[in-house]
């Protein structure tokens, strides 16, 4: 009886794990009033989920020709875009001076002197067989989320919208990963690093109308949302891609779900027929309460300026009582002025666990 060699021939099954995504080395743009150039590294993203792709649609339109099949087809642009979901980390690799976290929140909010976003290019490997290895290049951060549950992980969501991807030969996922020898020596390491948690999350509002600070103690559910609206622009370039992707107007919201009703929140919401301008804030980011190792360097904080709160909706259930609210920021920001969603790091929260 002949004995057959298993899995001998190609193709071979190959598992996600052994693929990667990050964003390459680049910088985001300044502008005259206030944002300062930012060169990073390349940054492995550690994802949960990653699905940036490149599409074209082909459509068969209906034409009158003596047919009952059809007999033309047409090829639509092709689009880049996509999206990834990854549990924000403490870690700040030993080349970078920010997260992860805060460089992709940085592309999503900076807008330069044309009111433009910062482009970058990312790495995608599906497999290691040198196959399907891919550089996806103007890519542009269409929205960004920021979200927090109790007793859940801190998470970052962002889209992108990108120009066109290009096969490539990727390297190590990053500069950080270990690097074995034959001795088992290593030349650098891959760190372990601690997700941020609810517990290291901050939220409070405060200021405008709101008469005394709201701290997270009252909050069961963050989320904010920043989305630029990009959009593609075609020409006669010879090509089925875009010419150039832009931004549109900002939009900056998010919903939170508070323990019970809070009597002050709800009395500005359904009074904001009786006011004609708004200041109130909701300061978010994350930080530790000890500062031990790692932790301090890699906090993050930023203030939303001029919210406004819709009236809260509430429903009667077996379980716990909650109330939710969703919100609206309009920081106001513009070419010539300072975008008040770059003072990261400035946000001073008044209410701290015991």
């Amino acid at each position: 009886m002949a004995i057959t060699q298993p899995f001998k021939n190609n193709p071979r099954a190959f598992m996600g794990f052994v693929g990667f995504v990050k964003i390459n080395k680049g910088a985001v743009n300044p502008n005259a009033v206030g944002a300062d150039l930012i060169d990073h590294e390349a940054y492995t993203i550690r994802a949960t989920s990653a699905d940036i792709n490149l599409t074209q649609e082909i459509s068969k339109p209906e034409v009158v020709d003596s047919r009952y099949d059809r007999s033309v087809y047409q090829l639509g642009p092709k689009l880049v875009d996509g999206s990834v979901s990854f549990p924000v980390v403490y870690e700040i690799p030993a080349e970078q001076e920010r997260t992860l976290f805060e460089i992709l929140y940085r592309y999503a909010v900076t807008r330069d002197d044309f009111g433009e976003l910062s482009p970058f290019s990312m790495d995608v490997r599906y497999d290691p067989s040198g196959n399907a290895d891919f550089t996806y290049v103007g890519c542009v951060v269409n929205t960004w989320k920021f979200s927090v549950a109790q007793s859940d992980v801190v998470t970052c969501d962002f889209d992108v919208v990108g120009v066109d991807r290009e096969p490539a030969t990727i390297g190590p996922p990053g500069r950080s990963d270990t690097i074995c020898t034959p001795r088992g020596d290593t030349t650098s390491t891959f760190g372990a690093t601690r997700i941020v948690t609810w517990n290291d999350a901050r939220i409070e509002l405060s200021g405008g109308r709101i008469l005394s600070p709201i701290g997270g103690q009252y909050i069961r559910t963050f989320e904010c949302n920043i989305t630029n609206d990009v959009e593609r622009f075609y020409s006669m370039n010879t090509v089925l891609a875009p010419q150039h992707i832009a931004p549109r107007k900002r939009d900056v919201t998010g919903t939170m779900t508070l323990i019970g009703r809070h009597p002050d929140l709800s009395s500005v919401a359904r009074t904001n027929e009786s006011h004609c301008t708004e200041s109130s804030n909701i300061l978010f980011g994350y930080k530790t309460t000890d500062g031990g190792e790692g932790c301090s360097t890699s906090t993050f904080n930023v203030t939303l300026p001029n919210t406004v709160f819709e009236i809260e909706t509430m429903s009667l259930t077996n379980d716990i009582f909650e109330s939710t609210i969703n919100w609206h920021s309009l920081p106001a920001a513009g070419t010539g002025s300072c975008d008040p969603l770059l003072t990261i790091g400035a946000a001073n929260f008044t209410y701290e666990p015991a």
